[in-house]
């Protein structure tokens, strides 16, 4: 965890968007330029008007996410409001060319073509992704199956660890988890 993670953000004084702390600060104009403020205490920072630490809203409301909600600065309440993204936006979103450009290249995509070529079901279930994630990367996902097979494919491969990993981190990089679950 970085500093300005295990800190914080603050808002400062004027009600902007949360930031890190600044090395060099002026309260006002013709004041004196302040370079204190990374020395002082949270209820310091507080005293002088930063409101704070405010951690990043994927942090302090774990029940959304970037996926599924957009976040808005209310520079009035000093915090974050969560909205969530309408499904239509959600779904143009998901960049299947990069899911699949970049799952072909992991340790995952290999379980899934060694245990195809020893289990008929295995086989037949990552044909039928195959075909589908082809159609969605040309404009005609169906959501419904892709999500069927992709529950099939979760049930039926065994996955380790570092590959279930591997298959989150593709689904993060490329939106399908705004769409799309894995259990």
């Amino acid at each position: 965890m970085d500093s300005v993670e295990a800190r914080g953000l603050f808002s400062p004084p004027n009600g902007n968007e949360p930031q890190e702390i600044p090395d060099r600060w002026r309260d006002a104009p013709g004041e004196p330029v302040r370079t204190d403020l990374r020395d002082l205490t949270d209820e310091e920072l507080n005293d002088l008007g930063w409101m704070g630490p405010i951690q990043r809203p994927h942090i302090s409301n774990p029940g959304t996410s970037y996926f599924t909600h957009t976040y808005v600065w209310d520079r009035e309440t000093r915090q974050y409001n969560a909205f969530e993204i309408s499904e239509d936006k959600r779904r143009s979103d998901v960049k299947y060319q990069v899911f699949w450009d970049q799952l072909i290249e992991t340790n995952a995509y290999g379980r899934i073509k060694s245990t195809a070529s020893q289990s008929l079901l295995a086989n037949t279930i990552a044909t039928e992704f195959i075909a589908l994630i082809s159609d969605a990367k040309n404009n005609h996902a169906n959501v419904t199956k892709i999500q069927e097979v992709l529950l099939e494919i979760m049930e039926n491969i065994p996955f380790t660890e570092d590959e279930l990993g591997e298959i989150a981190d593709v689904f993060s990089v490329s939106n399908m988890l705004g769409v799309y679950t894995l259990e």
